[in-house]
Parts: C-alpha cells; structure tokens; sequence
C-alpha cells in the first residue's frame, strides 16, 4: 500500500499544472476528466459538486473555484495556494494509478516526503494521503496529494509555499472537512 500511494504521488504531476498557476507560477494547461461545476469567484461560501466523482465539497468565503479543462481548481482570492480536484480515467484505484503517470518527481525536485503514507477513511470514503516538501521552479513548497475513493476515483493536489499553506490552513481545513460523498 504504502507503495501505491507512493506511485500516486510519483505520478500526480499532470494535477500540477493548474496548482502552480494557482500559486502564481505559470505553465501550460493539463487535462483530467470532466468537472460538472461552475466558476464562482464570490465572497459568500457556496458547495460544488463533482458528479462524476460523486462528491461535494464547499469552497470557503471569498474563494474561487475555476473549471480549467477537465479539472477544477479552487484558490483563496490571493492565489497563494492551489487545490485541484480531478477524476483520472477508470474507475478502479489502480486505473487512477495508470492514468496519472510518474511525472511528479520530474517537477518536484529534492522532495521530501513527511512519513509514510497514511490510510483511512474521510466522511465514508476510503482516503490515503501523502505529503511533502520540495522545490518547483527554483521555489520551495509544500504539497499533499490525497486518494478519495468515492464513485470513482477522485485525486485532490494541493500546492502552495509553506507560508501560504499555513496562512491558509484554517479555510483549508474547512474545505477538507466538507468534502462528501453524493448519495
């Protein structure tokens, strides 16, 4: 297990490429799956739902979510920290594995991973995650990528330098907590 989760965060770059935008640091747009939602930069708090990976999740007061292909990217009005939600093809964990590739360690240099991977469930679902430190384009980071198996499989990327993560922790953690599975 510990080495599946490990290959999920080898591979997760694709995910990348929104976040950094999000964090200021740009690149070209990526391709994922398809995102049932809608932009919404507004200062009131509003749930969003991801019906092909059967969740929902609420984005924080003043937050934007920003459907960029067949992903969804959701960011604090600074920009400061990326959170992308995206649904790899297949419909199994290790289809999610295949779909995302091992392009991760190309763009994270010098990661450091924080411990092992952890595994569990989160609101009903069976969840694992991974995080980490390193550098992307000459920046420090910090980045955790979690495993959501709702309906399908269901990536969450999130990026950001580890002031802004801590800046943001407690509208993050708020974000976290409201992710759910759909009936």
């Amino acid at each position: 297990k510990i080495l599946t989760v490990t290959l999920c965060l080898a591979a997760a770059t694709s995910l990348l490429v929104p976040a950094r935008a999000a964090a200021g640091i740009s690149a070209p747009a990526a391709a994922g799956a398809h995102v049932a939602s809608r932009p919404a930069p507004s200062a009131a708090a509003e749930t969003f739902t991801h019906a092909e990976g059967g969740i929902q999740f609420t984005v924080p007061d003043g937050w934007k979510a920003e459907p960029e292909g067949e992903q969804l990217t959701v960011s604090p009005p600074d920009g400061s920290l990326g959170i992308v939600f995206w649904v790899p093809e297949g419909d199994t964990f290790d289809a999610a594995l295949d779909a995302l590739g091992d392009e991760l360690e190309k763009t994270i240099k010098n990661a450091k991973l924080d411990g092992e991977p952890k595994e569990g469930t989160h609101n009903g679902m069976e969840h694992a995650s991974l995080t980490g430190t390193g550098v992307v384009e000459g920046e420090n980071v910090g980045f955790s990528v979690d495993l959501l198996m709702p309906k399908k499989p269901v990536i969450v990327l999130t990026f950001a330098s580890p002031e802004n993560l801590e800046k943001h922790a407690g509208a993050y953690q708020s974000l976290v907590k409201s992710i759910k599975k759909l009936d």
